[in-house]
């Protein structure tokens, strides 16, 4: 009788070292998967950030002059280099007619 106890303790013992064992496993699981959520949370909050520097009228302003647009009431102003014309009025002169032209075949078609 005695032994029949001992051997059925052990089986106790050994199914409730396995329910230990299986619930050490799932609580992993759950931290990872809390983990991973929060990573998650935290790319949305950059992604969202993002988006609305992205809606600002400063990022939009700042993204159609990288692409080289200019605002109402502005002009370009070209930097002269050694080497070409000296004069103002002749760059103006020698490339004016054509490059309104351009601009004006890019806007309006060519006519």
């Amino acid at each position: 009788m005695a032994v029949s106890l001992a051997l059925a303790g052990l089986v106790l013992a050994a199914a409730f070292v396995g329910l230990t064992v299986q619930g050490n496993a799932i609580a992993r699981e759950i931290a990872a998967y809390r983990n991973d959520v929060a990573t998650e949370r935290a790319q949305q909050d950059a992604w969202t950030a993002q988006i609305a520097n992205q809606k600002t009228a400063d990022y939009v302003q700042q993204k159609a002059r990288d692409y080289g647009y200019i605002g109402p009431n502005e002009s370009i102003i070209a930097v002269q280099r050694d080497g070409q014309a000296s004069d103002a009025s002749t760059a103006t002169q020698r490339g004016g007619p054509a490059r309104i032209a351009r601009w004006f075949a890019f806007f309006f078609g060519a006519r």
